[in-house]
């Protein structure tokens, strides 16, 4: 089955013309390629800057390992768990990201127009205030692929999101009043910030969404007390404004450009290695998770395709889109990056969330970064350097590439998978939605494994012409996207062991899981499907049978969800699983379908009778 995606990033579009066909035609254009694409088949720790049952920052803690330390509900009890009571929204549309626990006060941020509730949970979940920030609606016509928001952060008495059109708001978390805000980019150039923050060293870091836009992504860093930009490092550009230096590393010979001191090395690559100007439109946004590693005092993320799809029109290895990012955060400055797919042909970006693990290799304990990439491969780094110490194939259908090469770092590319204007290039393996996309995975140090979900689809490409609009989409691309080799799934929830660098189990879904996962010291995995069931399996590797994992528990929601599981511990000292439910255009392709007697989206709860 083939799912055709509209033409997106025509010859000449201008701004107006493009508000005028009735705001984000990227929801239109994206829904085509999603929707319908289910296969056609006959011990204790600190959570996060809070404490112990607490979930303060998108992903529990900051090195982003979505594990819950908390194990009331276990392999041996899940089975019996009901869902307690469900918070409503009120407002329509896809519900990422992660709600915040802190004490006895759930939090959540709306997709646009970007509310944030605060409810009782004490009292099953009676709302105690809401906050409705002034907002600039342009926004909603100019972010790519549904006006979502991915959460907030919470640090000294604050919580801190971002609004859609690029301004970051602190909150008093008791009495829901606004305390500061800063608008840190024109929404009508295109920008838009759909990104959950992270709060590090009285810092809140955010960075960019909208990478079709002919715009050039970027992370700063604000003051946690007032709101100040304290700095700004590009994704394109000279080294000046990537903030690169003389004691940036560089560990394969591809990139040492970026030394404006190495021995005959050319510097400002992420200018020099893009035709003519093309960098100053070089998308490479950095719109999901950033995670921080207290160890090494280092912030990481990786940036979105290079601007403008069609390669044809940026020609050179466009640094630094498709890239790993490691910065100091509190100067910005890059401690050390490596580009993943150099010269992108495919929309393998690098916005997969990267975890910081300490794991023991050939005997020796190893302080790595571990990222599964949409291009099909995961890379387990050196964080301290950005080496790879190896990188695996972690989906079936991977042909773009033969393999990663780790002498030079990079990927030996089949060169009947290239992409070029006026071309259609068939069965390209894995497709624009990845081989794991922004949808965050886990990872257990009880298990040592990582828990990630994944697609099994594939696709065609056509590039087109494009030219650069001020303010307009960018993209120059027609796709359309079908299943893989083996069409009898679309997504299969994998336990990876990054040491060995090989599959442990996986559970085959016939729908999308279209959010992320959650690990807990219980021995449970808990993720969603499109077909709106929320479920949880065993996450203990030796209970798997023939390689696929036992399901221990599920449950059917009124909506499919696009948000990330969380667990934390109630006002009586009972654990609680909580998700998001509601979808929007996009997701709504993936299977999700209508939701059934919902005014909007919901947190659903979840506990032992």
């Amino acid at each position: 089955m083939i799912i055709k995606k509209p033409r997106g990033g025509n010859t000449k579009l201008t701004r107006s013309s493009y508000l005028a066909r009735g705001g984000n035609v990227f929801c239109v254009l994206l829904l085509g390629v999603s929707a319908g694409i289910m296969p056609q088949t006959s011990s204790a720790l600190v959570v996060g800057p809070g404490t112990v049952g607490d979930w303060t920052t998108s992903g529990s803690t900051l090195e982003g390992q979505r594990f819950s330390p908390l194990a009331q509900i276990s392999t041996s009890n899940v089975g019996k768990m009901v869902e307690e009571y469900s918070v409503d929204t009120g407002v329509k549309g896809s519900h990422m990201g992660d709600p915040l626990v802190i004490g006895t006060k759930l939090y959540v941020v709306t997709p646009f127009p970007n509310k944030l509730i605060a409810y009782d949970l004490a009292n099953k979940g009676a709302k105690l205030w809401t906050y409705t920030p002034s907002i600039n609606s342009y926004a909603k016509g100019v972010n790519c692929c549904d006006a979502t928001n991915r959460g907030a952060s919470y640090a000294n008495g604050k919580i801190v999101f971002n609004l859609l059109d690029n301004t970051t708001v602190a909150v008093d978390a008791i009495k829901g009043k606004e305390l500061w805000r800063n608008t840190t980019a024109d929404v009508h150039s295109g920008v838009t910030m759909s990104g959950a923050p992270v709060i590090v060293n009285g810092k809140v870091i955010v960075g960019t969404s909208s990478g079709e836009m002919g715009v050039r992504g970027w992370v700063l860093a604000l003051d946690l007390n007032t709101g100040k930009e304290l700095w700004r490092g590009y994704s394109t550009g000279p080294d000046a404004d990537v903030l690169i230096d003389s004691n940036t590393k560089v560990p394969y010979a591809a990139g040492q450009g970026v030394n404006a001191n190495a021995t005959g090395a050319l510097a400002d690559l992420g200018k020099t290695t893009w035709s003519g100007t093309a960098w100053q439109q070089g998308g490479s946004s950095a719109w999901a998770y950033l995670t921080y590693d207290s160890e090494t005092d280092t912030l990481f993320y990786g940036t979105s395709q290079p601007g403008v799809w069609n390669p044809d029109v940026r020609l050179g290895d466009n640094k630094w889109g498709a890239s790993i990012f490691a910065r100091d955060p509190n100067t910005g400055k890059v401690k050390w990056v490596y580009q993943v797919t150099p010269h992108d042909n495919w929309d393998f970006d690098a916005i997969s969330e990267s975890i910081s693990v300490t794991q023991n290799i050939n005997g020796v304990n190893r302080k790595l970064l571990v990222h599964f990439n949409k291009n099909g491969f995961v890379y387990v780094f050196d964080r301290l350097t950005g080496e790879i110490i190896n990188a695996s194939q972690f989906v079936n259908d991977v042909n773009w590439a033969s393999q990663i090469n780790l002498t030079t770092g990079q990927p030996v590319l089949n060169t009947d998978k290239q992409t070029h204007t006026g071309k259609t290039t068939y069965n390209i393996c894995p497709s624009v939605l990845g081989a794991k996309g922004w949808e965050p995975g886990s990872f257990s140090p009880n298990t040592g494994l990582f828990y990630m979900p994944t697609f099994n689809l594939c696709n065609n490409m056509h590039m087109l012409r494009a030219e650069y609009v001020y303010g307009a989409p960018y993209m120059g691309m027609d796709m359309a996207i079908s299943a893989a080799s083996d069409p009898t799934y679309t997504s299969q929830l994998i336990a990876w062991d990054a040491v060995k660098g090989q599959k442990v189990f996986g559970l085959k879904e016939p729908t999308a899981i279209y959010g992320g996962v959650l690990s807990t010291a219980g021995g449970l995995v808990f993720y969603g499907t499109q077909d709106k069931t929320f479920k949880a399996i065993d996450a203990r590797p030796g209970s798997a049978v023939n390689g696929v994992p036992n399901v221990l528990w599920s449950a059917k929601m009124e909506c499919s969800t696009v948000g990330n599981p969380i667990a934390f511990a109630g006002s009586d000292g009972k654990q609680r699983i909580a998700i998001f439910s509601g979808v929007g255009a996009l997701a709504g392709g993936f299977g999700g379908g209508a939701c059934t007697g919902a005014s909007g989206g919901k947190v659903h709860v979840f506990k032992l009778p």
